[in-house]
């Protein structure tokens, strides 16, 4: 009996460590949601900045993302 109880101790323990470490998972998952959606945003930051010479060539870029978006909707909505 005392080894059952031994044994049943540690199971309880071990099973708080497990939801613990899978409590720690889905937070660094959702930390790394955040970080590869900050690293997209950057990423379009970038292609985006440029300078006041380029504003001809930035704007013709959105005009060029507006429509693709544009496209997509159009496509859902068939």
């Amino acid at each position: 009996m005392k080894r059952h109880n031994s044994l049943k101790d540690e199971k309880l323990v071990l099973l708080s460590k497990l939801e613990d470490l899978e409590n720690t998972i889905a937070d660094l998952k959702s930390e790394n949601e955040q970080l590869v959606k900050k690293y997209e945003d950057l990423k379009v930051a970038k292609v985006l900045s440029v300078g006041d010479d380029e504003k001809k060539q930035v704007k013709q870029r959105i005009n060029k993302i507006v429509r693709e978006i544009d496209k997509c909707i159009a496509q859902l909505n068939v």
